[in-house]
Formats: C-alpha cells, sequence, structure tokens
C-alpha cells in the first residue's frame, strides 16, 4: 500500500496495535491487517518510533481495531503513556527544573513532533487553572477520539505531578457528540461550538522535574530518569529528591490500563446483572401489586352489622400481600360465620393459602366449627401437601347472640364482659389446618353467651408478639390491660384505641409480623333499635313512607352498618321522593358486595326520576342479572328503550316477559308501544 501523506507519528498505531494483539491473543510478530496494510508498512509501524503515517490510514486502523478492543479506553491510556515516555524531551538540556505550568506551556512542542494534524494553544485563565485549545487544519476534521487521547495525555501529568486534588474538563468542541460516556470528559460539554477546549486545573503542587547528571552506570537499566525536586517545610533542607525511572512509570501505566479495562469489564457485566435484576423486580413488583389486589378483594374492609352485633377490624400485611385472613360467612338469616387465619410465613406463598382458605371456608358451612376445621384440614393437606399450614380460630353466632367457636393452634379470644368490666382469655386448644392427618381429634367447639355490651376480640399472633426497642415484647398481658382501659368505648373506638397504644409501644422498630385485630359488640342500644326497625316496617306498609323514613334514619344511627336498615332506609326515601340521599344509602349497601336484586332495581328507579337515563338502565341491567324472572325489572328497561326509540331492544325485552309469562297483563300495553314507534333506520 503506498502512503503519499504522513500527517501523523505512528507512535499511536503502534500501541494501539500492541493492545490489539494482545486483547486477541494474537502474540505472533504478524501483519494482522494484511488486506489493507502492506507488510513493508507493518514493519516501520512497529519498529520505528520515528515513522510517520497518513490519517486516513490510522483511521483505517482504528476502524478495524475497535471491533475488537475498547478504543476510547485504548485512547485514554495511550494518551497517559505517550505523555510520561515524551515529557523528558520537553525538559531543558541544563538541568533545569521545571514546575507543571512550565510543562504545560511546553505541550504544543510534543503535539507537535506527533501530528500534523492539529495544533494546540496554551493560556493561563487564574490560579493554578489552564485552558487549552486544539485547532485542526484547514483540511482535517474534528475525531471523537483525539479528545480522548488529549485528556489522556493530561492525567500523564496528573500522574507525573502527584496530583491530589485536580479537574480535567472538556468544556467545548465542534463534535456534535462522542462515543464514549459524557461524564468521564466533562460534566457539562458545550457540543457544537466553534472550538475545542480543554480546562486543566489544580489546588496546589510542590513538585519539579528535572532531567538527570548522575552517571550512566549506575542506572544501566534504565533508559530515561528525571529527577524530582519537592519542597517539604519539615526537613532541613526544604527539598527533598528523588528518581523516576520513565520506563517503571510507563509499566505501572499499562499495569494500571490493563487492571482498569478488567475493572470496566467487571462493571460492564455488573451493570449488565444489575438491569436484568431491575427487570426481574419489576416483574416482580408488578406480580405483586397483582397478588395484593386480587388479596384485597378476598378479604373485605368492614364487616357489616349483624342483628345487633356491630364489628370493626385493623389489618396491616408487613409486606405486599399478607399471611392473615378473615372472613364473615351469613349462613342464612339465623347464623353468621366469623373466621380469622394466619397462614405460615410470608409474601406470595402465605397469600395462595389465603386465597385457598377463602375458596374452602366459603365453601363448606356446617352447624359446628369443628366439622368445618375438619373439612377444611383434609382439603389442605390435600392441595398444599403440608408445604404450609394455617392457624385459625372459625365462630358461628347465633340469632341469641350465642358464640360457638373453635382453635386450630391460633390465639384464644378474649371477651370483655360489659356487666363484671373485665377483660379475660377464653379456654379453647387445637392444631394447625393443614399439617397434620389426625388433627380432627383436637378441634373442640367452645361457646359463650353474649350479653348487652359484650365484645369480643380475635387477633392474629403480630400483635402480642411485636417488640419494643428494648426488645420487649407487647404480651397478651398489656393487651388485655389495654381493653379493660377501653370499657365504655365503641367496639370501632376500641379496636383503634388498642393499636394506637399498640403502635407507640413499638415506635422506632420495623414490624416483624402481619398484624390483624377483628372486634365485635352485641350493641347495649338493640332493644331501641329493634323497636325503631319494627315501627319503620309498619310505616312502610301503610305507605307512610316520610313516617317510615324517620324510623328508619334514626335506627340507623344506632347502627350504621346494619345491612337489613340500609336496605329498607333506602327504599323508604326512593318513595318519599328524596332520591338523592336514598342514592347514598343503596350505593353503601351495594358496596358491601350484597348483590341484592332488589337495591339495583331501587337505585335505577331513582336514577330514572332524576333523569339520569343511562345509570338507571345500568342498574336494572344488573338487577335483571341478579333475578332474570322478576317481570317489573324488564318493563321498567322497556320503558327506557321505547323512551330512546331503540325499537329492536323493546322488542327483545317483549321476548322475555312472553317467555317468562305468556300472558302476562304488560304484554298487551308493550306491544301497543312497539307499534307506535317507528323503525329504527326511519327515525
Amino acid at each position: 500500500m503506498a502512503v503519499h501523506q504522513r500527517e501523523i507519528s505512528s507512535k499511536r498505531s503502534s500501541g494501539l496495535i500492541h493492545i490489539f494483539r494482545k486483547e486477541t491473543g494474537e502474540d505472533r510478530p504478524i501483519n494482522p491487517f494484511p488486506e489493507f496494510l502492506e507488510e513493508e508498512v507493518y514493519l516501520q509501524i512497529m519498529g520505528d518510533p520515528n515513522y510517520w503515517i497518513s490519517a486516513e490510514l490510522e483511521e483505517r486502523l482504528i476502524t478495524h481495531i475497535s471491533q475488537y478492543v475498547d478504543i476510547a479506553g485504548s485512547f485514554f491510556h495511550l494518551g497517559t503513556e505517550t505523555l510520561i515516555t515524551n515529557v523528558y524531551d520537553l525538559l531543558p538540556m541544563s538541568n533545569a527544573r521545571l514546575d507543571l505550568k512550565e510543562i504545560l506551556l511546553r505541550l504544543p512542542i510534543l503535539l507537535n513532533r506527533l501530528t500534523r494534524i492539529v495544533y494546540m494553544d496554551v493560556d493561563e485563565i487564574g490560579p493554578n487553572k489552564f485552558q487549552l485549545l486544539i485547532h485542526y487544519f484547514p483540511r482535517f476534521s474534528e475525531r471523537w477520539y483525539d479528545v480522548i487521547f488529549f485528556k489522556g495525555m493530561l492525567k500523564g501529568l496528573a500522574v507525573l505531578f502527584e496530583l491530589q486534588n485536580y479537574s480535567i474538563e472538556l468544556t467545548r468542541t465542534k463534535l456534535l457528540g462522542l462515543h464514549t460516556l459524557h461524564k468521564e470528559i466533562g460534566i457539562d460539554i458545550q457540543f457544537g461550538s466553534d472550538t475545542n477546549e480543554f480546562q486543566f486545573s489544580w489546588s496546589s503542587n510542590s513538585i519539579e522535574l528535572s532531567r538527570s547528571e548522575l552517571n550512566p552506570e549506575e542506572f544501566s537499566n534504565r533508559h530515561k530518569v528525571l529527577v524530582v525536586s519537592k519542597n517539604n517545610e519539615a526537613s532541613q533542607t526544604n527539598e527533598d529528591y528523588s528518581v523516576i525511572d520513565i520506563s517503571d512509570v510507563v509499566d505501572k501505566s499499562r499495569q494500571l490500563a490493563i487492571e482498569n479495562r478488567d475493572l470496566e469489564a467487571a462493571v460492564q457485566v455488573l451493570k449488565s446483572f444489575k438491569s436484568e435484576l431491575e427487570k426481574k423486580q419489576k416483574s416482580i413488583a408488578k406480580d405483586l401489586r397483582l397478588a395484593k389486589n386480587i388479596q384485597q378483594g378476598l378479604i373485605p374492609t368492614v364487616i357489616p352489622d349483624w342483628k345487633g352485633i356491630q364489628f370493626w377490624c385493623y389489618y396491616r400485611p408487613m409486606q405486599e400481600v399478607s399471611g392473615d385472613y378473615y372472613d364473615y360467612f351469613p349462613f342464612n338469616t339465623e347464623k353468621l360465620g366469623v373466621v380469622l387465619c394466619d397462614v405460615s410465613g410470608h409474601g406470595v406463598p402465605a397469600a395462595f393459602i389465603t386465597a385457598l382458605s377463602k375458596m374452602l371456608f366459603s365453601s363448606f358451612k356446617k352447624n359446628k366449627p369443628s366439622e368445618i376445621f375438619k373439612i377444611v384440614n383434609r382439603e389442605l393437606l390435600d392441595l398444599v401437601k403440608q408445604q404450609g399450614y394455617s392457624t385459625c380460630l372459625y365462630a358461628i353466632i347465633q340469632e341469641d347472640y350465642r358464640v360457638v367457636y373453635c382453635i386450630a393452634g391460633h390465639p384464644r379470644p378474649i371477651h370483655y364482659s360489659a356487666r363484671t368490666g373485665q377483660a379475660k382469655v377464653l379456654e379453647g386448644e387445637g392444631t394447625f389446618l393443614g399439617m397434620f392427618p389426625d388433627a380432627a381429634d383436637t378441634f373442640v367447639d367452645q361457646s359463650i353467651q353474649l350479653e348487652p355490651g359484650d365484645k369480643i376480640f380475635l387477633y392474629t399472633d403480630g400483635i402480642v408478639e411485636a417488640e419494643n426497642d428494648q426488645g420487649e415484647a407487647f404480651g397478651e398481658d398489656r393487651l388485655l390491660e389495654t381493653i379493660n382501659s377501653c370499657a365504655g368505648n365503641s367496639i370501632q373506638s376500641s379496636v383503634e384505641r388498642i393499636m394506637q397504644v399498640h403502635r407507640e409501644f413499638t415506635v422506632g422498630t420495623d414490624p416483624m409480623d402481619d398484624i390483624t385485630l377483628l372486634g365485635w359488640e352485641l350493641s347495649s342500644a338493640l332493644p331501641k333499635f329493634n323497636e325503631l326497625r319494627k315501627a319503620g316496617e309498619n310505616s312502610y306498609n301503610m305507605k307512610n313512607y316520610k313516617e317510615a323514613v324517620q324510623s328508619y334514619r334514626l335506627a340507623h344511627e344506632l347502627l350504621p352498618r346494619e345491612l337489613g336498615t340500609q336496605l329498607s332506609f333506602g327504599r323508604a326515601l326512593a318513595m318519599a321522593g328524596d332520591y338523592e340521599t336514598a342514592i347514598e344509602m343503596l350505593e353503601s349497601y351495594n358496596s358491601y358486595k350484597t348483590n341484592n336484586f332488589l337495591s339495583h332495581s331501587v337505585l335505577g328507579y331513582c336514577y330514572y326520576k332524576l333523569n339520569q337515563i343511562d345509570k338507571a338502565e345500568s342498574e336494572w341491567k344488573r338487577a335483571h342479572h341478579l333475578n332474570d324472572e322478576n317481570i317489573s325489572i324488564l318493563y321498567n328497561l322497556g320503558i327506557i328503550y321505547q323512551r330512546q326509540s331503540q325499537k329492536s331492544k323493546l322488542l327483545g325485552i317483549l321476548e322475555k316477559i312472553k317467555r317468562i309469562h305468556s300472558s302476562h297483563e304488560s304484554i298487551m300495553e308493550m306491544e301497543k308501544r312497539l307499534e307506535s314507534m317507528p323503525d329504527e333506520n326511519q327515525s
């Protein structure tokens, strides 16, 4: 290959080829680029330090080698090595000593010995602060790897002068970008500028360099030696001298470059691992959010009042999802089941077992809690294969307020008696669910009769086992003492007070377990509530709707979460014409997921009266879905479709009514409505 122009020293290319051969494991001294580099030129590059090549050839070498090695890192270390190996030639022959500022001012000389592509202006712009402007000759353009090389040269000065606090920043460049991380070259680079500018600053430096006059025989193994002087106030002569062997510095620089490349490679691997870990964490977080949303659908936020019994609960998972689970199960109008479980472990596995528990307790309703436990234990053994277990307490509240309960390895319930004003731990024991096939023998039913004002508290062991910052557990005795202090409180304020005391006790510590506290109270206002409820029913049946509303309102104030009263109150409000208040009451009723077609039917009526036709249609559709045999709901939907001139939908409603009751009195009226309506395509 004929080389017609010689603009740049081959020293940089020679160093780059050495790095390439080392990185690729090619130890043989042969030309690795025969396709574009002649053998004679290759030997000149590798053997003659004063050989020059064209910029085009160097760029072709760089383009090829960049496919195999880190060009940015290689050019940086080549720049450092070039400065260290050539600084000797910048020193005066008189052995006069030069400080860092003098060396910086001589850098253009060194650059002129390396290239005919660029030249440099160096200006002192402040105390220990220099500006270096790099200019390309007219027929050459800026190259990003030159920027890296120049910074490496300045790094070489920092090494030689042992700078501790210094800054080397590319501040402006004509380049529009760099093929490396910008923050490694400069923090705030102005790209697309009208010049190329570095700024080099340092805090202090007391080192000076000079050539050596020592006898060469004393340094037979050294090719270039620098004498370094350093001001030292602790020394009597105020000056220390030392000798630097440039070849040693270069060797150490090369070793440091290798170590840095290995470190950079390790960093890249770690970054890759970090990226993969972040992706997995995001995926896990997404799954946990989904699991959390699902679990929130399994666990009721509030248990409604039932026949004068008021409930309140506190629930705090330690993680996104919980191993604690509670629920309620209406058996019929005469019984209500309440369950509280604590699954072993935490997180997703525990949450999976809580979901199974929800399914099992919803499926099996027996007269005795012990019978339910026997079935659930057998099913869990079959499904979970002894890979997890659950403690549990199941209670059935009878219509006469007798509570029958059974314990499966769970903390025993606490009963507060309004008559004695004292709380005590109730009897009962039994083994875990889902662990032992013969656990059924340990399940024994217990019972207690509630009196007005009595309270029952169920809880998981996360409450009593929680510790303060001294390592002291909250404990059962402190729980009993706190319950006694809430003697005159409602069940809601009692639960909230207990948890406030608990939080104050454990302040400054991390939660150790999921925490659940579930309480209920037989209201002392029950007789008055029943009286008002009965008066409301009588007034409603006599169509005295305003009087019914007044009675139901007073009953609702006594037991605000009693669902039967909410539904009756909402219906009476609707019949009395207070549609907006009725909607509020019925929406509250529906929030308990009661799936009662009557509440949706009355809601549809209220929205219709308020001329909110779309909402009325939506509620009547829900009512029809829950009770598709109710003709009055279908009739109401028919009225909407006639009003909206949707003849095909009205015809569909008519067909449904005929299938339910072929001779119903509304059929003839709806047929007349259809006849009077124009076809939809005509309208």
